[in-house]
């Protein structure tokens, strides 16, 4: 039996004593980064204006040991933060130095200052000599004491740490556990390749389409109904509380049924294909066009390709992400034929060279399955694996 990694989200319901102590350390936490942050903001700006040193080139010395002892000091010079908890910011200079170091190697932009007025705040719990544990039908958070929980999931592995955090006025404590035991999924011996779309949400190699969730579609005409009565109220006032409420709720209720749909979907992929077939989309550069960007980023491609992903490694599946290059919509998936001429208008063609009559996106997740199964023969990474950002040639 395979152990993997996991983290199970389960909503607490502290009381108003624990819910001020744990507002009280979100603001030694949010002080803490905030420090580090500035410190390092002036340590930077002295490079840049550095004629001798070239800033692409400068790498700082950001560890566990140096953080350590500017926690240190500003223990000594803020005695305030001695009536933290102490793991968390032990965790936050480890999530600052995560961020400058993916800074440095461009992959995220330069950090920005934490603000109280952020509606989701969250720190990081350490489980240290079994700190956090159930206890009662209740779950023990160091120096907050037990705090009342609801999941009807058994909570398996070994508990490393917990990240308590509030969204939308709802708490939530994320257990992140290793040695979570997981079962191997037996074998279909059958592949398929997913393109994702808009009017379709997955169109499978198979000719199979899936729809978008079309249960939102009424929650969001009544997101868009509230967001013009707020803003024709003055922010601040309790009208203008109350339609936020109302909105809060509604974004909850979206995100509870995506996130339902998305898994069940996911799941019953990985259950009946050995091989998924994926391409690697960019949706950064696709919310830049306007007439798409909305569509787009409400129906997350993101999170249920991530979904894809660790499910098959969890469950001894092979997920492939061909390159975003691959011209997946332009290749005749009978002859190879590459139509230049194919424009986001056209939804089907017919290949001049052998004359065969295409659906747009059935062709490409046909394109798609070929190149992973081609991907999947020339390497392979380890038993199970996710093969991503090769280039078509």
């Amino acid at each position: 039996m395979k152990k993997v990694v996991k983290s199970y989200k389960i909503r607490i319901y502290p009381n108003k004593s624990v819910q001020d102590k744990l507002y009280e350390n979100f603001g030694y936490n949010r002080f803490v980064f905030n420090q580090l942050l500035n410190y390092n903001r002036l340590i930077f700006s002295l490079v840049v204006n550095n004629p001798r040193i070239n800033p692409n080139n400068y790498k700082p010395k950001i560890n566990r040991s140096t953080l350590n002892n500017w926690l240190n000091i500003l223990k000594t010079e803020y005695f305030f933060l001695k009536n933290s908890e102490s793991t968390s910011l032990q965790s936050t200079c480890d999530i600052f130095k995560d961020s400058m170091i993916r800074f440095f190697k461009h992959q995220n932009k330069f950090p920005r200052f934490k603000s109280r007025k952020n509606p989701m705040q969250s720190i990081r719990l350490k489980n240290n000599n079994n700190s956090i544990r159930f206890e009662n039908n209740k779950i023990k958070l160091p120096r907050f004491g037990l705090v009342r929980y609801r999941d009807n999931r058994k909570i398996k592995g070994d508990i490393l740490s917990a990240t308590v955090k509030i969204e939308n006025n709802r708490w939530f404590a994320v257990l992140n556990c290793k040695n979570v035991p997981v079962s191997p999924m037996p074998k279909t011996g059958d592949n398929v390749s997913i393109d994702l779309g808009l009017k379709d949400l997955m169109i499978f190699s198979n000719g199979e389409k899936r729809k978008p969730i079309t249960r939102l579609t009424k929650i969001e005409h009544q997101i868009a109904k509230l967001n013009k009565k707020l803003s024709r109220k003055v922010k601040g006032s309790n009208n203008w509380k109350k339609t936020v409420q109302k909105l809060q709720k509604l974004y909850n209720k979206v995100f509870n049924i995506r996130n339902d749909e998305y898994q069940k979907l996911s799941t019953e992929i990985i259950k009946s294909f050995d091989l998924i077939g994926l391409e690697k989309l960019s949706v950064q550069n696709m919310i830049k066009n306007p007439r798409l960007s909305h569509s787009i980023s409400q129906i997350s491609w993101s999170r249920l390709v991530d979904m894809i992903k660790y499910k098959a490694e969890w469950y001894d599946k092979k997920c492939i992400q061909i390159s975003k290059v691959f011209p997946s919509s332009k290749l005749c998936n009978k002859c190879g034929h590459k139509n230049k001429d194919l424009t986001l208008a056209i939804r089907k063609w017919i290949c001049p060279e052998c004359k065969s009559k295409h659906d747009r996106d059935i062709n490409a997740s046909i394109n798609i399955l070929n190149e992973a199964i081609r991907i999947n023969n020339e390497c392979t990474v380890g038993h199970t694996g996710i093969t991503e950002n090769l280039r078509f040639s």
